[in-house]
Parts: structure tokens; sequence; C-alpha cells
């Protein structure tokens, strides 16, 4: 497991309803491109699947230490699934630009789960009438919180779907995967205790930089 910085923390705290510290971006492909030109659901799944070793943030949940006593922690999610996070849909008709802005804004405002891993993926079918798109493609939503992220760790998670090379890649079978068990609640919170002991200000000025930072999100 592995304890979010003070900085990565903040994002979690700073958190309202209606003012979500996820961000995301939208690719759109030309499937006529690929081979047979076209790309099934299916596939992109295996796509995804054989590169989650890629990053830790795609198996990686969030372990919050009881009371709030110490900053959280990345640990495994033994539920790991990723068809939760992969998810399909299409556009209503017409399928245009307006669709799929509209449709791209709703996800975008649904905060993330924070029992599971803190991303998810959207296949977006149904783009028809996009003007200067071609017919048949399809587009990518991806949306990661920001505490999972930084700009190393953003390039490598945004890049993990993307090649340099036009030609396409096999997809190798996923690599084996074990997760560790995660901690109970009293190693989390021995652990708060010892990191308190040796950071005694910490809390006071974790609690200082929360409220200041709450203030100013409420203030715009």
């Amino acid at each position: 497991m592995k304890q979010l910085t003070g900085p990565d923390a903040m994002f979690l705290h700073m958190e309202l309803k209606g003012f979500p510290m996820h961000i995301g971006g939208v690719s759109i492909y030309d499937q006529s491109t690929s081979p047979g030109g076209l790309v099934r659901f299916k596939d992109i799944l295996a796509m995804f699947a054989s590169r989650l070793d890629r990053s830790p943030i795609f198996r990686r949940k969030l372990a919050e230490v009881p009371f709030n006593l110490d900053q959280p922690y990345w640990v495994d999610d033994p539920d790991f699934d990723l068809e939760f996070h992969v998810r399909h849909i299409a556009l209503p008709k017409p399928g245009d630009w307006r669709q799929l802005c509209i449709q791209v804004a709703r996800l975008h405002a649904r905060p993330l789960d924070r029992n599971r891993p803190l991303w998810e993926a959207y296949i977006i079918e149904g783009l028809n009438d996009l003007e200067g798109v071609p017919p048949g493609s399809f587009a990518l939503y991806l949306k990661v919180h920001h505490a999972a992220i930084d700009g190393a760790s953003g390039v490598q998670f945004f890049g993990a779907f993307n090649d340099i090379s036009p030609e396409p890649e096999p997809a190798p079978p996923p690599a084996p995967w074990q997760p560790e068990a995660p901690p109970g609640k009293g190693k989390l919170l021995f652990k708060a205790y010892t990191n308190n002991l040796r950071k005694p200000g910490q809390v006071l000025r974790m609690g200082r930089d929360l409220l200041s930072s709450r203030q100013r999100v409420k203030q715009g």
C-alpha cells in the first residue's frame, strides 16, 4: 500500500457536491483505419485488460484511516472488475457535436465511486453527424480523480491506451495479478499513531489547510 501525499489528499478533501475533483478527456477514433474496418467493444476491453499493468492507478482504491487521523492509502482492490470501469454507450440521434458534448458533460458531472479505483472510461458510439469526423467513428471519454495522478503519472495513465505507431499492437493476454491483502483498521490506526508522533503538527496543519481550501472553493 502507498500513502497519499498531503497535496493529493487535499483533492479528496476539497471535493464538494456539484464540484467533483476529477479530470477527463475525450478522444475520437476512426475505426475504418483498423484491420477489417471495425473495432468491437470486446476488442477494446481486451486492449484495456492487456495494459492494466502500465499504471498502478487502474487497480488500486482508497483505504481511509479511521476518524481521518491520517492521510488515506492506496491499496489493491481485490474485487477489481474491468467491466465496471469500461462502459459502452451510444449517443441519441442525431449524434452530432451537441449531443456528444451534452453526454460528456453529464458523465463528467457524476462523482467517482470512492469504494472502487478512481477512474472510468466510456466508449461512445452513434457519432453519426459530427462535422469533420469520419462516419462510424467512436469516442473514448476517460476520467480519473486528481488525487490519483500528477503530471508524470497522468501522462502514463492517459498514454496507456494510445500508441505512437499506426501499426496495431497485438493485445497479449493479461499479466497475472495477485492483489495484496487490504490493511485492517488496527494497522491503519497504528500507522497513523506512529506518523503523528513523528509529525506532531501534521493533524493541526491538515485541518487548517483543509478549512482554508474548502472556504476558497465555496467562494468560487
